[in-house]
């Protein structure tokens, strides 16, 4: 079956459902509202009910999370911004085969921020050691940033399913839902 996107009731990510069982017991215990069904319903023995795409919570729910979900930077985020190329020489890289290098270096007093973090090659990542890429007599390819709305979106859709992707970024299209504010979580 299928996975459902749930947002707050303030419009903004909140949690994906991994079984629909929960989303379904959201929406029958009155939690949230169906903001967009999969074509497939769930019978009873009184009851058909559509399969949950995308809901809504009818209260906002407060997170203890104070960081946006996409402001650190993570080895997913940072390789799905990169697109999983290396970019000292743009080799292709797996989550396995591939490392974070920070621009200005740690030990230096570099942040982990995306601001400061890139994907490179384990090569590369060695060759530069502890300096900064010019120092190093490399050259970054695009240079480290924050992540824009759109990347956002695609970063946590990438484990998604087609069909559960074309779903949900239709739904949130037609409705016009952005899923991040620009002040943290």
């Amino acid at each position: 079956m299928s996975r459902c996107l749930v947002l707050n009731a303030n419009y903004e990510y909140l949690a994906i459902e991994e079984r629909w069982i929960d989303a379904l017991g959201l929406v029958v215990s009155g939690k949230a509202e169906v903001l967009e069904a999969y074509p497939e319903v769930v019978r009873s023995q009184f009851l058909i009910l559509p399969l949950p795409a995308v809901v809504v919570m009818r209260y906002l729910v407060r997170t203890r999370r104070r960081r946006a979900i996409f402001e650190s930077a993570s080895k997913q985020v940072v390789f799905s911004r990169d697109d999983f190329a290396c970019q000292y020489c743009g080799v292709r890289i797996g989550m396995r085969s591939g490392t974070r290098d920070h621009v200005l270096p740690k030990s230096r007093g570099g942040a982990d921020t995306l601001s400061n973090v890139v994907t490179a090659c384990r090569d590369c990542n060695a060759k530069k050691g502890d300096r900064t890429p010019s120092e190093a007599g490399m050259h970054l390819r695009n240079p480290p940033r924050a992540l824009t709305e759109e990347e956002k979106l695609q970063c946590l859709l990438k484990t998604v399913r087609t069909r559960e992707r074309a779903t949900w970024q239709a739904c949130l299209r037609r409705h016009g839902i952005t899923l991040w504010t620009s002040r943290a979580a």
